[in-house]
């Protein structure tokens, strides 16, 4: 339930202020208990991992890879831990060049403690296609 500023104010026109604050204080429990559910779902969505907060025994995360092809078009994914090998954009970049693949989109972003990688190639030739499991095995080599 979305309530807005002009919503509010049209209440507030009608009801009398201990209605309107029984209105106002429902509405905060509501959405704290909302706030409650999300970070709920947002820990189980994360296996039980909530950034910044880490066990004593984990330092670091592993890798999470995934390359899904589809025609002449390959995605990579590739979420780390900031605190393993620091990553290079363009060394990715090259191994899908060097496998017969013209990269469209790359993108690199820091997100908390990990940092997350997608790129999205197309083969040069479509004819000849390109292989994942090389790519991955060669990106596997970098990363780790």
């Amino acid at each position: 339930m979305r309530v807005c500023v002009c919503d509010l104010l049209y209440w507030h026109q009608q009801l009398p202020v201990p209605q309107l604050i029984d209105e106002a204080t429902s509405y905060m429990i509501k959405m704290k208990e909302n706030v409650k559910y999300l970070k709920e779902k947002k820990k189980s969505l994360l296996g039980g991992e909530v950034p910044g907060k880490r066990s004593e025994g984990s330092s670091s995360l592993l890798p999470k890879l995934s390359i899904h092809s589809r025609d002449s078009i390959i995605e990579m994914n590739l979420v780390i831990d900031v605190n393993m090998k620091r990553l290079m954009l363009h060394e990715l970049m090259r191994v899908f060049e060097e496998e017969g693949a013209q990269v469209m989109t790359a993108s690199l972003q820091n997100l908390n403690d990990r940092t997350a990688c997608t790129i999205i190639a197309q083969a040069v030739i479509c004819r000849i296609g390109i292989d994942p499991s090389r790519i991955e095995k060669r990106v596997r080599d970098i990363i780790f």
